[in-house]
């Protein structure tokens, strides 16, 4: 067996911790894919860290991100290492999850395996093509890891950053970001330019305000992209993505739908929110919230989509 034959069965054979794990994680998606023939990038984590896009951190997770032509053939690839899905939720089959999280009985950490980034709203396939052509190899674990530049790598930081700014830890990483490509003008240039062949020059549009760099203008996005990345931002729920959901659902299923999405059975919550005890007044109690939240989070959608369609009109004057 070779040597990154040995690392991708590592699991079978010792003991890891998390701190461990993630560079050999690392180091075996990306031979595995290579052996696949499969095109992937691993993304954030150790890859953001090596180009100093972000504060140091413990992952409990690897992130990959796929050709999309060659997703199936991967989680395949994965499946016969001992990889399978954590859960399907329900609601992954309408709302069209961006990843599949994959885990293994002899591995602490997880896999993230990346259909498309969430923010960059051009076609996936076109996506993935002006990433893949921003490879860059790195060293992990003494094994070769295909990654990508600092430009693509910070698209995807700064991406990953906005899609939660609910968080704390996303404010921090977004700031320290900021401060990262203020002092390097030539990433930032380079992202300017991958950001409009990428469509993501609006969804980036907070960092280069930050950074006082003009946008690109680049190819035309799918009409509905964007205002559906601000939905999904704009509130720290999924009321966002659920209503998107409907704007794309014929309205004869609306009934249906709504009722499933507004009190999901027993079993469907429970699979959403595993930490919810299984009673009747707990289960009661929950939905009751998540339904608090969720209105809540239609108020949030509806202001930021009143405030972004007065800046479209004011810009059209």
């Amino acid at each position: 067996m070779t040597e990154m034959g040995e690392v991708a069965r590592v699991g079978q054979t010792a003991t890891l911790t998390g701190t461990h794990a993630i560079p050999l994680a690392c180091a075996s998606v990306s031979y595995i894919a290579r052996s696949a023939g499969v095109r992937a990038v691993v993304i954030k984590g150790l890859i953001a860290e090596e180009h100093r896009l972000r504060p140091s951190r413990t992952s409990a997770d690897v992130d990959v991100l796929v050709d999309p032509a060659g997703f199936e053939e991967l989680i395949d690839a994965l499946g016969r290492r001992g990889w399978h899905e954590r859960v399907h939720l329900w609601l992954f089959d309408r709302l069209e999850e961006h990843s599949m999280t994959l885990i293994n009985d002899q591995w602490p950490v997880d896999i993230d395996v990346h259909r498309y980034f969430p923010g960059f709203l051009l076609p996936a396939q076109r996506v993935f093509d002006e990433l893949w052509a921003h490879r860059r190899e790195f060293t992990v674990a003494g094994q070769p890891v295909v990654g990508t530049d600092a430009a693509a790598a910070s698209a995807i930081v700064a991406l990953h950053a906005l899609r939660w700014m609910h968080s704390d830890r996303n404010v921090t990483e977004f700031d320290f970001l900021a401060e990262h490509l203020r002092a390097h003008p030539a990433v930032t240039a380079a992202l300017v330019q991958l950001a409009a062949r990428t469509g993501s020059s609006e969804t980036l549009a907070p960092l280069f305000a930050r950074l006082r760099v003009e946008q690109v203008e680049g190819p035309r996005t799918p009409t509905g992209a964007l205002a559906a990345w601000n939905r999904r931002v704009a509130h720290p729920s999924r009321t966002g993505e659920w209503f998107s959901y409907f704007l794309r659902t014929p309205k004869r299923a609306w009934p249906r739908e709504l009722a499933q999405v507004l009190w999901p059975a027993r079993e469907l919550y429970r699979q959403d929110h595993p930490g919810v005890p299984d009673t009747t007044r707990a289960l009661f109690l929950a939905r009751v919230t998540r339904l608090r939240n969720g209105t809540g989070g239609l108020l949030r959608i509806a202001v930021s989509d009143l405030g972004r369609r007065a800046g479209i009109s004011r810009r059209k004057r």
